[in-house]
């Protein structure tokens, strides 16, 4: 069982109290006087949510005392998966499930030497995981923690092959897609290379093509590739056919800045600097006002339409269609400069904040139509 340090729940303090409250009034209906009074004090509870607290507005938060490197959500189980590094306490080295409104381990597997990066395949079924600490990439079965595949991804002439991203192939969950970095050198890029199960396919992009961040398309066709340790920072798109990975294009520029994430939708390419691109010309198609040079994490929330972004002690809600604010929380603890930002739930989010804790949130600013 994990320990949750805080928990904060200041709407859901008002539906206990109105649920509670409902067959009292029912079995004394002439007490007229009684029953507005009743519905003045939950006003008066809602008020006091609303205006009182920085950490309510009608905001849950769950600060679980457990160091984490990396998050993922899977929307099939309801569980967030979270990698701990080998300094988390009994949990070192393990993957831990979460389960988000009681914010408890409910489950967890060892992994092998320092997880670091999470993938989750689009059903949700399987969680790849790359290591720091090991030339390898391991599978998962979701939702019962066992391992199905281990891939080691091999040396080159800088030495072992690490995982700098992953991206799962959506429709084909045997195959995944794998960022190679080394250890020792700059550039740190070894090449995007596609595995179907264990075996890799023969064809791969270049080294000298560097391709840090990749994200599959929903139909699985294409890879979305940016650089963002030169400066170059090409974005770039990639192939993908039961051959492996070949470059289609190529427009150096992309998102003009180090360090960024990206995300993708419907064929354009969102960074974590708020700038969104079409990948096929590498022209700006928007921009979304972030505040920072780049948000520490940000997630994109197909179903309602918008995008969050975390930076420092805020998290900021932008309509995908028309990049206007829908509102922000202020959040009690910070984002970490690697946030990994995820959507969970009808309104939940979840943050790696800047102690290395998980964090679990929910709050309106996720399905409101317009919240400040």
């Amino acid at each position: 069982m994990s320990a949750v340090l805080k928990k904060v729940e200041c709407y859901r303090s008002v539906d206990i109290k109105l649920r509670w409250r409902q067959p009292y009034i029912l079995l004394f209906p002439t007490i007229i006087m009684y029953k507005i009074l009743i519905k003045l004090t939950i006003v008066a509870i809602a008020v006091a949510c609303l205006t009182t607290s920085a950490l309510a507005q009608l905001f849950s938060y769950t600060l679980v005392d457990q160091q984490v490197n990396d998050i993922a959500y899977s929307q099939a189980t309801g569980m967030i998966y979270a990698a701990v590094p080998s300094t988390g306490g009994i949990y070192g080295n393990y993957i831990i499930a979460v389960e988000p409104r009681s914010g408890q381990i409910i489950g967890s597997a060892f992994a092998g030497s320092e997880p670091t990066k999470l993938a989750t395949t689009a059903d949700g079924t399987f969680l790849y995981v790359g290591f720091s600490g090991a030339s390898l990439v391991k599978r998962f079965q979701l939702p019962s923690l066992t391992t199905d595949l281990t891939i080691d991804l091999g040396s080159g002439s800088n030495g072992a092959y690490f995982a700098e991203d992953i991206a799962p192939i959506p429709g084909r969950p045997n195959l995944v897609a794998i960022s190679r970095r080394n250890q020792c050198c700059s550039p740190r890029h070894e090449g995007v290379v596609l595995y179907n199960g264990a075996t890799i396919a023969p064809n791969s992009t270049p080294r000298t093509s560097l391709n840090n961040e990749i994200e599959a398309s929903a139909d699985g066709s294409t890879i979305y590739a940016y650089n963002n340790e030169t400066s170059g920072f090409e974005i770039r798109t990639l192939a993908v056919d039961d051959n492996g990975v070949s470059i289609t294009s190529s427009y150096s520029g992309g998102f003009g800045a180090y360090s960024i994430e990206i995300r993708t939708l419907r064929g354009l390419v969102y960074g974590s600097n708020g700038k969104v691109l079409d990948p096929s010309t590498g022209s700006s198609v928007g921009v979304f006002s972030v505040g920072a040079i780049s948000a520490e994490g940000f997630v994109i929330d197909r179903l309602n339409r918008r995008i969050f972004f975390g930076t420092g002690s805020t998290i900021k809600a932008f309509d995908l269609g028309t990049y206007q604010p829908m509102g922000a929380i202020t959040l009690p603890t910070a984002t970490d400069t690697k946030a990994h930002l995820v959507r969970w739930g009808r309104r939940g989010l979840a943050y790696r904040n800047n102690a290395g804790q998980l964090v679990i949130a929910e709050t309106l600013l996720v399905t409101a139509k317009r919240y400040n």
